[in-house]
């Protein structure tokens, strides 16, 4: 089964599936600008209509404890479109942290996880179904970071939820693999956010041999790496045979990436720009299934 916001649903219900995104966030009290304020509920709304027109059906909402997560709002949108929303628990990069994680424990970290998996955020019966993003730093992962890492891995194994996580721009994907696992987690719970980033298919490679799941889940993102790399390189991986590794998903961080901006497909980016581009260069259906329903239903499964 997999917890939604409205309830438990069967995984093979869950549908086209984009694995990292954000409906209700507020980044501000970082990043000091309102890009990253998603008050704007009515056109995050009209924006997920436009989405689920492409066939998308569930998106794994991973705005955490400290990212402004907003259950009430993800609620709402989900009741007005019918989009089925999996929201997560957890703690993002370690500038986000609150008190409670710096100067916490993993035990005491792990509790407010399991707690939000098993009993309801905030007080009231929605409940995570999925823990993340946690987080690494660029090139590090911070003192805090690695007790929010330790602490998702054990509230996994005593949930079954799996954990997705945030490689900034990338990078630690090994070390992230690594942590979770030393930690008794079952890889195939685990994805790892933004491979797509790092434009290394050897190193992509590398990461997937550890029996992981990973990201390429910041399609669009072309000041980054171009949408035309991503599918070569994601090709590669098809071709080396990690397909049933890896999920899909745009990331949508910023009011400006949203496609009222006229230069971005927003949410649809994915099925409207790059599952045709993938198709174009001689990928499969059934693949295509795979990275798109097949994958996050097996991963996301609470057993």
């Amino acid at each position: 089964m997999i917890q939604t916001v409205k309830g438990l649903m069967e995984a093979k219900d869950l549908g086209i599936t984009m694995c990292h995104e954000h409906l209700a966030l507020n980044l501000t009290r970082v990043r000091g600008d309102e890009d990253s304020n998603f008050s704007c509920e009515d056109l995050i709304i009209e924006e997920v209509e436009q989405m689920m027109k492409y066939g998308v059906q569930t998106v794994i909402e991973v705005t955490c404890n400290d990212m402004g997560r907003d259950v009430f709002r993800l609620l709402k949108i989900s009741e007005a479109t019918g989009l089925k929303i999996v929201c997560a628990t957890g703690f993002y990069l370690w500038q986000y942290h609150p008190e409670s994680v710096l100067a916490g424990d993993v035990e005491e970290i792990c509790d407010v996880f399991c707690r939000e998996i098993q009993e309801g955020i905030d007080g009231t019966q929605i409940r995570a179904g999925v823990i993340g993003e946690v987080a690494s730093s660029r090139n590090e992962i911070a003192p805090s970071e690695r007790k929010v890492m330790l602490a998702a891995a054990k509230a996994s194994i005593r949930t079954g939820a799996a954990v997705t996580t945030h490689c900034q721009l990338g990078t630690m994907a090994l070390e992230q693999s690594s942590l979770l696992q030393h930690e008794g987690m079952n890889p195939d719970k685990i994805i790892l956010g933004h491979l797509d980033l790092e434009n290394d298919r050897e190193y992509h490679c590398r990461v997937l041999e550890t029996g992981v799941n990973i990201g390429f889940d910041t399609i669009g993102k072309i000041s980054y790496l171009s949408d035309e790399a991503r599918a070569d390189n994601l090709i590669h991986l098809i071709e080396r045979g990690f397909e049933d590794h890896i999920v899909l998903s745009q990331d949508i961080s910023r009011k400006s990436y949203l496609s009222v901006n006229q230069a971005r497909s927003g949410y649809m980016r994915v099925m409207k720009d790059f599952v045709p581009l993938l198709k174009k260069k001689g990928v499969q259906q059934e693949t295509l299934d795979k990275l798109l329903t097949k994958n996050p239903g097996r991963i996301l499964d609470i057993i």
